[in-house]
């Protein structure tokens, strides 16, 4: 009996896959994240942000690899779901959602409106500051304005650090 308990796990051993870099993002999601979070496109365009090929997110901005490393994610599987999830983060649905009606497309309206220029956002025409502006706009909260400033700067292909962002929440609570 003992020798068949061993063979039985050096077949299961044998079995088992060497390498997990092949292994399909979608598939890693669906197993491990979709029950809490969802359809991975629709978690990425609402919650996350490729900002100059770094993937960055309302909280854990500093290490989201970290986070998702403490977030029921092996260490083999982390670039993986990050390289899918930084693909993903390309789209605007918030800004579909809660702004098209009046302002159309995100492509269109960055490119009439929008000027970007370091971390100064400002109105293609006015020449306002965007912060200020959206800070009385429609009731946005200050993380709603972080996050449209820095989809602004995203679609019109410029980096942006908000670094006003810890400062303008302090400010408004």
């Amino acid at each position: 009996m003992p020798a068949l308990k061993l063979s039985i796990a050096i077949l299961f051993i044998l079995l088992m896959p060497l390498k997990t870099e092949g292994r399909n993002a979608e598939a890693i999601w669906d197993s491990r994240c979709e029950d809490c979070h969802g359809n991975n496109t629709k978690f990425a365009r609402k919650y996350l942000w490729n900002i100059g090929g770094e993937l960055q997110a309302q909280h854990h901005v500093d290490n989201l690899s970290l986070f998702m490393r403490q977030h029921y994610i092996p260490n083999h599987e982390i670039e993986t779901i990050r390289e899918m999830l930084l693909e993903k983060a390309n789209s605007s649905l918030q800004f579909k959602d809660e702004c098209g009606v009046c302002h159309g497309g995100i492509t269109e309206f960055v490119k009439k409106s929008i000027w970007v220029r370091g971390n100064e956002v400002t109105g293609r025409e006015s020449g306002k500051d965007v912060r200020k502006f959206l800070l009385g706009h429609q009731k946005l909260q200050p993380k709603d304005v972080s996050f449209f400033l820095r989809l602004f700067a995203r679609v019109a292909g410029k980096p942006f650090d908000d670094e006003e962002e810890p400062l303008l929440q302090a400010i408004t609570r």
